[in-house]
């Protein structure tokens, strides 16, 4: 298990008992922040990346920061207004049901979490990276990864296309 493998697990723990704990009601608000986010992140990192550029000279970690906290930024703003909407919500107390709903919606935002991760390093880092070649639990999540991608720019899926093919070559040798 690598530092990436780690941080995977930590994300579905944590994704996981927090849905649990939170419900359905405001899994779905993060679901939607989610899509919400990456689809702000593609879109609109390269904006945010020109407005780094003196700041970040490496153009690899400038475009991993740019499209994380374009994610991040939207992200949050779609879980505010979650906040809202559970207080709307609040008299349709759904008991039980809502954690455990709410526990499997935080595994399937998990996985989206993941992928997001997962799409950006392997289009913005060098093909066959240690970070996601030697990992275990990446090979797994690449499913959603390649079906999200579909969504991006022609440039970044080509790049991720190239680089995902490369990773799973190497995969096959573990």
């Amino acid at each position: 298990m690598n530092k990436l493998d780690i941080l995977i697990s930590v994300i579905i723990g944590f994704c996981l008992i927090r849905g649990i704990f939170r419900g359905i009601i405001k899994e779905i608000v993060s679901i939607v922040g989610v899509f919400v986010g990456f689809y702000a992140a593609y879109t609109y990192y390269p904006i945010m990346a020109h407005w780094f550029s003196d700041f970040i000279t490496n153009e690899a970690y400038l475009n991993i920061i740019c499209f994380f906290l374009t994610f991040t930024i939207l992200f949050l703003a779609v879980g505010f207004v979650g906040v809202i909407l559970r207080y709307v919500f609040k008299a349709a107390a759904l008991g039980w049901a809502d954690r455990i709903l709410g526990g499997t919606f935080g595994l399937v935002k998990a996985a989206l979490i993941v992928s997001v991760l997962l799409v950006a390093f392997t289009t913005f880092l060098p093909k066959k990276s240690p970070v996601i070649k030697d990992s275990l639990l990446a090979p797994h999540m690449t499913t959603i990864s390649e079906k999200m991608v579909a969504m991006v720019p022609e440039k970044m899926k080509k790049k991720f296309g190239d680089n995902i093919n490369a990773l799973k070559e190497a995969w096959k040798k573990l």
